[in-house]
């Protein structure tokens, strides 16, 4: 504490200087009051750190002036001197607030000395832990400050990237051990709602297997008539439980096999049993041509399938010569033609809606 300010108030002339010395030795400034209606009218114009004052003075007392001091600075500090010292003025001093009570005479001016030095260093303290108060309740205020700016702005990217995943066209998921989700966008939470009425529940299980050593990082799934494609990447890991993000993209809806419309049994079977009976030579290589061309067809397709407009061969048409030899003239061959070219023209008309080359044969 540099230089504190003292006030000393008695109405005994000798001990009022004698207590000025002592305290001007100390390197002190100081204020003196003759009695205790001055040091009263100085106590209401000055600040001091501490107030040394007999107890027992005209017009006020120092119990008073103790008051008074307390009231203008709770921190100064009062010592009371008295050559009448009674039990109950002490204890009533020491209650309202007084750092000391001596009696004087002193016994030692060394007395007077430590009790003013411990009574400043007392203040000192006291003043140094308000200080302290002040400046951690100023960190505090702007360490709360901080700490509510960082929890707005992280409120904030949250609302941002929740907007952001709501907006994207595919789903996605963060994933926990055990499949458990703890985000999800509206477009994931669609097709969860889907998968929850499938029996089958593939992006469940799916999401399951996710932390096992063994899961794929790419699957796709068939969900409610469509084909859906699941990627997987890990998250950074942090001090919570290990998670995946999962993006779910829709392929578009899943085509059926095409389906021919065709007897297939019986249109072979009625090509083989007339390529076993006996015909012309030139009916039997178109016969032949037309069996190679409809199993290419099969083949093609895959099996009983595709609806062929305008496919229908009247088998009746062909003329089979019987088997006694009779002459070939020609009639046969005129009529099996219409038949094998009205059937290459429907496949061409069919393979050309389908964006496909037409089978060919060489006759």
């Amino acid at each position: 504490m540099a230089n504190p300010v003292v006030l000393v108030a008695d109405d005994d002339p000798a001990m009022l200087q004698l207590m000025v010395r002592r305290l001007e030795k100390q390197g002190l400034q100081i204020h003196q009051a003759a009695d205790g209606r001055e040091a009263f009218e100085k106590l209401e114009n000055l600040t001091f750190d501490l107030v040394v004052s007999d107890i027992y003075m005209p017009g006020v007392t120092g119990l008073e002036l103790l008051q008074q001091a307390k009231e203008g600075d709770p921190q100064t500090q009062v010592i009371i001197v008295t050559a009448g010292a009674t039990l109950e003025n002490a204890v009533e001093a020491l209650n309202n607030g007084a750092f000391a009570y001596l009696v004087k005479p002193f016994d030692h001016f060394s007395v007077f000395d430590n009790v003013v030095a411990r009574a400043l260093q007392f203040r000192q303290a006291l003043l140094d832990n308000e200080r302290l108060a002040k400046i951690q309740q100023r960190r505090g205020d702007m360490l709360e400050e901080e700490v509510t700016d960082r929890v707005q702005q992280l409120q904030r990217r949250r609302r941002e990237l929740l907007d952001l995943l709501a907006s994207l066209p595919d789903g996605v998921l963060v994933v926990e051990p055990g499949g458990r989700v703890v985000i999800s966008n509206p477009t994931a939470d669609i097709w969860l709602a889907k998968d929850r009425s499938d029996p089958a529940k593939p992006i469940h299980k799916y999401l399951e297997s996710l932390h096992e050593e063994w899961a794929s990082s790419e699957w796709e799934i068939d969900l409610d008539g469509a084909s859906l494609e699941l990627n997987m990447r890990s998250l950074p890991k942090t001090t919570t439980a290990e998670r995946k993000v999962v993006v779910i993209r829709e392929l578009g809806e899943k085509e059926e096999p095409p389906i021919l419309d065709l007897p297939w049994k019986e249109i072979e079977g009625s090509l083989e049993w007339l390529l076993r009976q006996a015909m012309d030579q030139d009916v039997s290589t178109q016969i032949k041509a037309l069996r190679d061309l409809f199993r290419d067809l099969k083949i093609k397709v895959g099996g009983p399938g595709v609806y062929i407009s305008g496919f229908t061969p009247q088998w009746s048409e062909l003329t089979i010569p019987d088997s006694s030899g009779t002459e070939d003239t020609g009639v046969g061959s005129k009529a099996a033609e219409p038949a094998e070219v009205s059937v290459e023209e429907d496949l061409k008309d069919e393979s050309a809606a389908r964006g496909e080359s037409p089978l060919k044969k060489e006759r």
